[in-house]
C-alpha cells in the first residue's frame, strides 16, 4: 500500500484514504502519511477547509499504538503556529518523551492552553510551561497562587520571564520561608526594594529574638548589633537604588512606621546624604529638587525650615547640618570622599564651627559619630567625646 501524497491543488479531500492507511498500512506508512499531515497543516496557503478535513486522521494518529508513529506527529506539528485544541492536548498527554518536548516548543499554545496544562497536567508538564519563553502573566500569577514550591523555582529559572513588582511580592509572601525561592528572590535585580527592606528587617528581628533567647550577649548589646545590622543593610538598599526607587522605599518605610531617626543620623555619618535627602523629602512633603537645595545649596535657615518641617528631633539637627555642610564643600571641591573621610570632616565641622552650637552639646553630638560613622571616625568621635567629658 502506498501512502497518498496531499497535494493542495486537490479539492474536496477525501479522508477515507487516510484512514484506510491508518486501520491497515504499516508502522513505516503510518509514519509517512503522519508526516505528510503535519507539512499539509504547517502550510500557510492549505485552505480552512482541507485543513479542517485532515483533522479527525491526524487525532486517529494521536493515539496510534506505535510511539514511532505518534512522535514524528509530533515532531512535524511542534512549529505549526495554529493547531486544533484537540489535537492539541492529545499530544500533550502523551508520553513525556513525545509531549514534552512538543510542550516546549509549540507555537499554538495561547495562555488559556497554557492554563489548562497548569491546572490538569502534572508537575513535568507543569514545569514546562513555567520554562516557557512566553509564559503569559495570567499563567505565572497561577503558578505562584497555587502550584508548588517545585514549579515556582525552576519557574524563577526562566531567564526570559519578568515579573511584575506584584508576582514579587506574592511570591515572597507565600515562600519567603523558603530557602531555595528566597535565594532567588535576593538574587533578582527586578525584586522591589521594599521587599529587599522588609526581609532585612525580619532577619534583624528573628537574629534578636535568637540571641536574647540563647543569651549569648547582654541585652543591650545584642540589641544595638542587630539594630545596626539591620540598618546598615537597610541603608545599602536605599543607597543602591536610583532615585525613583529610593522615593518609593521611603515611601513605604514612613507608611509603614519603619523609618527611625538613627536611620537618617547614620546615613549622615556615613556621607549617604542623597539617601538623607530623600527621606527628609519624604517627612517634609516637599519635592526632592527643594530639599537639596536647602541642605546643599541654601545653608542656614532653609535647612532649619526643613528639618523642622520633617519633624525630626531637635537633638540630631546639628549632625545632619554638619553633614550638608561637608557635602556641599565636597560637591565644590569635586573629590568625591569616603566614608572615612566623611566622617573626619564631620567630626573637624562639629568641633570648629556654628557659634550657636553649645560646647555642652557637642559631646551629644559627636556621640552620634562615634556610634554611626565608619571605623576609624568613630574611633576618633569616642575618644574626643571622652575628653570634652573629662574637661567638663
Amino acid at each position: 500500500m502506498h501512502t497518498p501524497e496531499i497535494e493542495h491543488s486537490f479539492c474536496g479531500l477525501d479522508d477515507k484514504v487516510f484512514m484506510d492507511v491508518i486501520a491497515t498500512g504499516d508502522t513505516g506508512q503510518r509514519i509517512a502519511l503522519a508526516t505528510q499531515l503535519a507539512a499539509f497543516l504547517a502550510r500557510e496557503d492549505a485552505p480552512l477547509n482541507e485543513r479542517e478535513q485532515v483533522i479527525p486522521a491526524v487525532l486517529k494518529l494521536t493515539a496510534d499504538a506505535e510511539a514511532d508513529v505518534r512522535s514524528a506527529l509530533a515532531m512535524g506539528l511542534a512549529a505549526v503556529p495554529s493547531l486544533n485544541a484537540d489535537v492539541l492536548f492529545a499530544i500533550v498527554a502523551d508520553d513525556d518523551e513525545i509531549a514534552l518536548p512538543f510542550l516546549a516548543e509549540t507555537p499554538a499554545l495561547s495562555a488559556w492552553h497554557m492554563l489548562a496544562v497548569l491546572r490538569v497536567g502534572d508537575d513535568a508538564r507543569r514545569a514546562t510551561v513555567a520554562l516557557r519563553p512566553d509564559v503569559p502573566a495570567e499563567a505565572v500569577d497561577y503558578i505562584i497562587e497555587s502550584l508548588p514550591l517545585a514549579v515556582n523555582a525552576l519557574m524563577l529559572e526562566n531567564e526570559y520571564l519578568v515579573l511584575t513588582p506584584g508576582q514579587y511580592r506574592d511570591l515572597y509572601a507565600r515562600f519567603g520561608e523558603e530557602r531555595e525561592i528566597l535565594d532567588c528572590l535576593l538574587a533578582s535585580p527586578g525584586l522591589p526594594l521594599d521587599i529587599r527592606v522588609a526581609h532585612a528587617r525580619l532577619v534583624a528581628s528573628r537574629t534578636r529574638q535568637l540571641v536574647a533567647e540563647r543569651g549569648w550577649l547582654p541585652a543591650n548589646d545584642a540589641t544595638e548589633i542587630v539594630t545596626e545590622a539591620e540598618e546598615n543593610a537597610v541603608l545599602d538598599i536605599l543607597t543602591a537604588a536610583t532615585d525613583e526607587e529610593r522615593g518609593n522605599v521611603v515611601t513605604f518605610l514612613v507608611e509603614n512606621e519603619l523609618l527611625t531617626a538613627s536611620i537618617i543620623v547614620r546615613a549622615a555619618c556615613l556621607g549617604a546624604m542623597d539617601v538623607v535627602a530623600a527621606i527628609m523629602a519624604c517627612l517634609a512633603d516637599v519635592p526632592l529638587k527643594r530639599a537639596e537645595d536647602a541642605m546643599f545649596v541654601k545653608p542656614g535657615s532653609a535647612f532649619r525650615n526643613l528639618h523642622s518641617k520633617a519633624g525630626l528631633p531637635e537633638s540630631c539637627y546639628w549632625t545632619l547640618q554638619a553633614a550638608c555642610d561637608v557635602a556641599r564643600e565636597e560637591q565644590q571641591d569635586g573629590i568625591p570622599l569616603s566614608q572615612d573621610d566623611f566622617g573626619r570632616r564631620l567630626i573637624e565641622v562639629l568641633m570648629t564651627r556654628y557659634e550657636a552650637l553649645p560646647m555642652a552639646e557637642r559631646p551629644h553630638q559627636l556621640d552620634f559619630v562615634g556610634r554611626f560613622a565608619a571605623g576609624r571616625p568613630r574611633l576618633i568621635a569616642q575618644r574626643l567625646k571622652a575628653d570634652l567629658l573629662k574637661a567638663a
